[in-house]
């Protein structure tokens, strides 16, 4: 009877643990023209997964803003392509004297299920019309507690708008912004989490007051073991090292990073952080481990695989075949990336491999006519065209040299 009772109790908590297992999540983007309301949908619900839910994040890279009514015709393609188990899209428009929310949530499980609704709200309103979204996406999860409050919004609304209007989106203008609203608003998580990564990017010494505001900010707010908590507290001792060069410093910001790794395994950016503070450790080892995590999570992040290419590339004898690896894994993303297609003609032609160098020197031209004269070449540009064309000779030239 015991034993029968101990199956039927493990029969329930397998299917319980099925149930509530960590989910793929992905939120397709749409064209919203400079609508700041729009961009403040989309980042308030993705941050608002990111720091408070179990859901696994995929990040989606359009390569053209697509419109809610072609994602909505694709979203079951879209989804599965991607291998995400729940996937939303949304668009957002002015109606009668307020907005309207449409939003298409499409789960794996239940393909011929998925819901789309539409909520209307007074624009002063909207957070209440992104909890209900929030709320939704929470029921497909083991966290449904953490939505907005109109405190959070109003404010977001006023940054949202100067970053999208804002004409001269230059580093200046940029940091004029941050302080602006740093100044009123230093306890909101959701704007602290870019002006964070802003001043990590940008650290000097006068950045690291802001740092520490934010971090204490972050601890009244979330769990001392929250994952981006502890993301924070990296970024801090990574800014500290940089300026004070301490070593104490370096080793608790890849401390930190590491528990916010532990905390939540399948953020691709932590380990990309983890990298970068081993290599102002000059641990290139693990530097090139934790790249290789980081491109193993997710693979479509050019700029991540180009920083890895760049590491192991210090040792080719060893790294030859995964540098060759991720080479193409950018071709396969961009067949136009001239950087990673001239790289890998010249492996293969110190390699002595000729039918490859050819094959990618080939693919070269083709990369250089794409990008440098019929793309960017609008307007009749003599310089470009220079450009191009001395390009184009040095390509010819090691053909032709590859032909003898």
């Amino acid at each position: 009877m015991i034993k029968k009772i101990f199956i039927i109790f493990f029969t329930a908590l397998t299917i319980s643990s099925i149930s509530f297992a960590q989910k793929k999540i992905i939120i397709f983007e749409t064209d919203y023209s400079n609508n700041y309301n729009s961009y403040a949908v989309k980042d308030i619900i993705i941050k608002n997964l990111f720091v408070n839910s179990d859901f696994r994040i995929i990040p989606y890279m359009p390569y053209k803003k697509n419109s809610y009514k072609e994602i909505k015709s694709k979203i079951k393609k879209l989804t599965l392509n991607n291998n995400a188990d729940l996937s939303i899209t949304y668009n957002l428009f002015k109606y009668k004297n307020g907005l309207l929310l449409n939003y298409v949530i499409f789960d794996r499980e239940k393909p011929n299920e998925w819901k789309e609704k539409n909520i209307y709200s007074k624009e002063e309103k909207l957070f209440e019309s992104i909890n209900k979204v929030l709320e939704e996406i929470y029921s497909y999860s083991k966290k449904n507690n953490n939505l907005i409050t109109e405190d959070e919004y109003i404010s977001l609304i006023g940054y949202y708008s100067q970053i999208v209007n804002n004409i001269e989106n230059n580093n200046e203008n940029k940091k004029k912004i941050y302080e602006m609203f740093f100044n009123f608003y230093k306890d909101n998580i959701y704007f602290n989490m870019d002006y964070l990564e802003y001043l990590t990017e940008n650290g000097n010494k006068n950045s690291l007051n802001d740092m520490n505001t934010i971090v204490e900010n972050m601890e009244k707010h979330l769990d001392k073991n929250n994952h981006y908590y502890l993301s924070a507290l990296g970024d801090l001792y990574y800014s500290k090292y940089k300026i004070n060069v301490e070593n104490e410093d370096i080793e608790i910001s890849i401390e930190n990073y590491t528990k916010a790794i532990n905390a939540k395994k399948d953020n691709y950016i932590y380990y990309k952080k983890l990298a970068n503070a081993y290599i102002l450790k000059n641990d290139y080892d693990n530097a090139s481990k934790s790249y290789n995590a980081a491109i193993k999570i997710y693979d479509k992040d050019i700029a991540l695989i180009k920083d890895a290419v760049y590491l192991l590339k210090r040792d080719m004898n060893q790294n030859g075949n995964l540098v060759i690896e991720y080479l193409k894994k950018i071709i396969d993303i961009n067949k136009n990336d001239d950087e990673a297609l001239e790289e890998l003609a010249g492996i293969y032609e110190n390699l002595g491999d000729k039918y490859n160098a050819q094959t990618y020197y080939t693919k070269l031209l083709e990369a250089v006519n794409y990008n440098l004269y019929i793309i960017n070449n609008e307007k009749p540009n003599p310089i470009l065209y220079d450009k191009y064309i001395k390009k184009r000779n040095e390509i010819t030239k090691k053909l032709e040299k590859l032909k003898i």
